[in-house]
This record gives structure tokens, sequence and C-alpha cells, in this order.
């Protein structure tokens, strides 16, 4: 059964080959550099069982165990530098879930915050510069804070009037519109926002919504993050 090692392993690369579309990669890899791959690990079995076959059938199993393990090492490590960008994006996302910390700051001054595991991006900011976390959200109009972020931030809850019906993960709730003196992202810094404040208990996460997005020069999402570039 050894012996056919290399034929076979021949014959299911020329089948992998034939069966994945030319424009999709096989193992992270384009079809060439697989096809290189897969038939110099052949050949490198192929010397590696002649030399074993030599040193008699004892040795043979070994060798040839030695030999799959070692295959198996290259097969792996090419996959993780193939998919080395999905990895990092994987740990970021398992960082960003257990601990939404600063956004990043790129060379340019642009803000970058990584997704969460379910999805969505949550951004770390400060609204009239108390810490406040936001779950990014295009979907609503304007900034939507939690009563408790809103007085974090010296909003006075007893001033508000709460006759806006805005509807939340949670279903349609009451809301009062304010106006927050500053949002800021990291560098990113917006004055004289608009902004709702959720009655207590109707909201369980503050929303950074087009209000503050509107006033951005751009936000994007790029391979799995969100940039912010302000204005």
């Amino acid at each position: 059964m050894f012996r056919f090692l290399p034929l076979i392993a021949v014959v299911a690369a020329t089948l992998a080959l034939v069966a994945t579309p030319a424009d999709q990669p096989i193992l992270g890899l384009p079809h060439g550099e697989f096809a290189k791959l897969a038939y110099g690990v052949s050949l490198l079995l192929w010397l590696v069982m002649g030399l074993a076959r030599r040193a008699g059938a004892a040795a043979l199993s070994r060798v040839v165990g030695g030999a799959l393990t070692w295959t198996f090492f290259l097969i792996l490590l090419v996959g993780l530098y193939a998919y080395r960008f999905e990895f990092s994006d994987l740990a970021d996302r398992i960082i960003a879930e257990f601990s939404p910390t600063e956004p990043q700051i790129g060379a340019g001054g642009e803000v970058v915050v990584n997704r969460r595991l379910g999805g969505e991006f949550v951004v770390a900011g400060k609204i009239n510069r108390a810490p406040v976390t936001l779950l990014f959200d295009t979907g609503a109009s304007s900034v939507v804070l939690r009563a408790e972020d809103a007085r974090k931030a010296g909003v006075d809850l007893s001033d508000l009037s709460y006759d806006v019906e805005v509807t939340t993960a949670n279903g349609s709730a009451l809301a009062a519109e304010t106006r927050l003196d500053e949002v800021a992202i990291g560098p990113i810094v917006e004055r004289n926002v608009r902004a709702l404040v959720a009655k207590p208990g109707a909201l369980s996460e503050s929303l950074l919504g087009m209000s503050f997005l509107e006033k951005l020069k751009s936000y994007t999402v790029e391979r799995g993050r969100l940039v912010l570039r302000g204005g």
C-alpha cells in the first residue's frame, strides 16, 4: 500500500485541480503553486520510499511515517501562511468581543475598529469627555444614548421630554431629543451633535448613528474593520 502513496498523491492533486474552478484557490494557493507543491511532495515521497526499500521493510514504515508527518506539517504551514489575514481577523474579533478597547489610529488619522464575533462594531468613544461605548448603527438616524450613558455625559434627564418613538432591538420605546456638546472617537471630534436619550431600561447599548456619521468624511468597512475618517 505504501508504495502507491506517490501515485495516490498525484491523482488526488490532479482531481483537486480539475474539480476546482481556475479562479478559486486550493488550500489558499493559486492552481500553479498548488500543483508545484503537490507534485513536489509526491516526488519527495517517491525518493524517500526508494531509499527506505533499500534499507529493508522494517525501516520502510518508520521512514514513510516520518515523511507523512513532515508532509502534514508542511501543508499545515502553507495553509496557515495562505490564510494568515483571516486568522489575524479572527484574533482581532475575539479580542474585540471580550474587551472593546480604544480604537486604533491609522497613519492618516483614521480610526479603525475591529468587528466583534457577532458581526457588529462596538466603538469606545467619549461624549462630553465622558467614556461611552457605542454600537455602530447606520440604521439609527441619530446618536441614541442609554439613560445611564446620558447621565454620565452630564445630560440633565429631569429636563427631557420623552416624546419621540424609536425602534430598538427590544421593540419600540420613547426617547427625548437633546444636543451633545461633543462626541469624540479617537482623534475625531464632532461638536453640537443631535442625539436622542432613551427612557431608562429601554436600550441595552448606546448607538453611534447618522447624526455623527454624516459629519465624517467617510466611514467604510475594509477587511472586517470599520474605518472612520474625520471631515
